[in-house]
């Protein structure tokens, strides 16, 4: 184990594998299934999106009711609700019922995540800002492993053995999901300043919202955030709709996004190399750069091992977002506030991910893919500057 690991993160670690394969797999399966019954690429859109509605419109309560209850019983309820929507197709196996399963899974999953990125930071509270970023990266390998493992499995069980035990394997995950926050998670520590201001916390009036973009860190982290989020989920979204054009099989689309993660996955396995010699907004420039370079490259990519390449170094590059955005959000954030600036992250996050989808399915066919994904690369680049003026400000 490395030095200064916190046993904690492994259980946290596990329970975000098991737990996101439901998700990543689901979202997969879902969207190929659905064109194989001959929806429109809009409702691909809406179904991409539904996974992010219920996360939208609750990110900031959930916050809230992590720094008023704590984090475990958020994480028992997200997890219970990912249980039952993963096993929603496997029992009825229609359009409607993904939908059901994509609120369930979109909704349990996230509250299962602020709560996880609530405890590591928690974790990580009176360590040095390189044992921080050590902390929400190793958390963050369990994401990318499922980001891998979910579309990979689901492409080949869907190729070979067809749609339901597909979704029957994800299914089984959750179980594991749940029987290990249940069973092994323990009790997740609150911040030290919790419990003394838990009352006077519940009898005041809570603060809005927007006080917390008062400071310039925190509005330059939502907005590279929110630029962050918007490359990740057009690759997403394009990804299932483009290799369909192209006449790619279901284990080629797969094996690309599953390249997309192992890409996240190695850039995080080597975050505590990385800790020790940048800073993170150093860090967030550069894959900034290779994210905008990958979305100006992708329309020629005609080729499966082109969009492989392509999936991959887009892999890397956005991999390193979270947990150096989480690093740097868990130092901005005002003490007894930490859920919900992560609540407030998760909306941002999770708008993307409602906007996107649905913009990219009722624009696509008159634009094509090409124009969406220049945009893209122009939206990123917005964010540059941002990114750079933070990397000059901890530079001093």
């Amino acid at each position: 184990m490395p030095k200064h690991f916190p046993p904690l993160l492994i259980p946290l670690i596990l329970v975000t594998l098991t737990g996101h394969m439901a998700l990543s797999g689901g979202r997969v399966s879902g969207s190929l299934y659905a064109l194989s019954v001959g929806s429109p690429e809009l409702v691909v859109g809406l179904f991409m999106a539904m996974f992010s509605v219920l996360p939208a419109l609750a990110a900031m309560s959930v916050g809230r009711w992590i720094d008023r209850f704590g984090a475990q019983p958020v994480m028992r309820a997200g997890v219970t609700l990912v249980l039952i929507g993963a096993w929603v197709p496997v029992l009825l196996l229609t359009v409607p019922s993904l939908f059901v399963m994509a609120v369930l899974i979109g909704f349990g999953f996230n509250a299962m995540s602020v709560a996880g990125q609530h405890t590591v930071g928690v974790l990580a509270t009176g360590k040095s800002p390189e044992q921080r970023l050590r902390n929400f990266g190793w958390y963050a390998l369990g994401h990318s492993a499922s980001s891998a493992l979910g579309p990979f499995v689901s492409g080949l069980l869907i190729d070979h053995v067809g749609f339901r035990p597909a979704f029957a394997c994800m299914a089984v995950f959750t179980c594991i999901a749940c029987w290990l926050v249940f069973r092994r998670l323990g009790h997740l520590p609150r911040a030290p300043h919790a419990a003394a201001e838990d009352l006077a916390g519940q009898l005041a009036k809570p603060k809005a919202w927007h006080d917390l973009l008062a400071a310039s860190e925190l509005r330059r982290i939502y907005y590279v955030s929110l630029a962050l989020s918007c490359s990740w989920d057009l690759f997403i979204v394009m990804l299932p709709v483009l290799g369909t054009r192209l006449g790619f099989s279901a284990s080629i689309i797969g094996s690309v996004f599953s390249l997309f993660a192992l890409g996240t996955f190695v850039s995080r396995a080597v975050m505590p190399w990385l800790s020790g010699r940048f800073r993170e907004w150093q860090i967030m420039r550069a894959a900034m750069v290779v994210i905008a370079l990958v979305f100006v490259c992708l329309p020629w990519a005609s080729a499966a091992a082109a969009f492989m390449v392509l999936g991959f170094l887009f892999g890397c590059s956005v991999g390193l977002s979270q947990p150096n955005m989480l690093s740097l959000l868990h130092a901005a954030t005002p003490k007894g506030r930490g859920g919900e600036a992560l609540g407030l992250r998760a909306l941002v996050g999770n708008g993307s991910s409602v906007l996107v989808p649905i913009t990219f399915g009722l624009v696509v066919g008159p634009l094509g893919v090409a124009p969406l994904l220049w945009a893209g690369a122009a939206f990123i680049g917005s964010a540059l500057p941002s990114a750079h003026r933070g990397a000059r400000h901890h530079a001093r």
